[in-house]
């Protein structure tokens, strides 16, 4: 093996190369027997990773305080698995996979707050609206002197005010037809 891809200490427990896939398919994150079965009215395609992801938005806080321009955006993590909420977004680098809406710093592009799109369901669908999306993103930095700019495809009239009412700065494209 080339010695700036070898890992003289991995190699050092003796582990065979079967030993870390099976090890990787018996590491669980959250306990699966507090998930909900499909089809059940509080199931969660996303429950096996929720400690992962509301880890990430708290060390994303805690460490980091973002200037005052905001900007709210739509991304996406490529995937090629077999999930029902895998998207299509024709603009993008990676047209295929996982849906993500990110609260980032203007200037740096630091993630300060992150969502994973998991859907439209008919059960979820007040929470996966435009403005309930917009609102979780912006609940830390609400009233604090900052300015949210977002695209096209976020702004609204009705964000705007509520972003106003709560003294919060946003800026973008205003589409006064679109539905929040």
């Amino acid at each position: 093996m080339h010695p700036i891809i070898q890992i003289p200490h991995a190699a050092s427990f003796g582990m065979s190369q079967d030993r870390f896939p099976a090890l990787l398919t018996m590491f669980y994150l959250n306990n699966n027997d507090a998930k909900a079965a499909m089809g059940q009215p509080d199931y969660d395609p996303l429950f096996k990773i929720w400690p992962v992801i509301d880890t990430l938005n708290t060390k994303f806080q805690d460490i980091y305080t973002p200037e005052e321009q905001l900007t709210i955006d739509e991304a996406i993590c490529p995937f090629q698995g077999c999930i029902f909420f895998h998207v299509y977004i024709k603009g993008k680098p990676h047209r295929y996979g996982i849906k993500m809406f990110e609260c980032c710093e203007a200037k740096s592009g630091y993630v300060y707050n992150l969502e994973v799109y998991n859907g439209a369901h008919p059960t979820n669908s007040e929470n996966n609206t435009v403005f309930s999306v917009v609102d979780r993103l912006c609940d830390k930095i609400i009233g604090k002197d900052h300015c949210v700019y977002m695209d096209r495809w976020i702004s609204s009239p009705k964000i705007f005010y509520h972003l106003w009412a709560c003294k919060t700065k946003a800026a973008g494209t205003e589409t006064s037809n679109r539905k929040a």
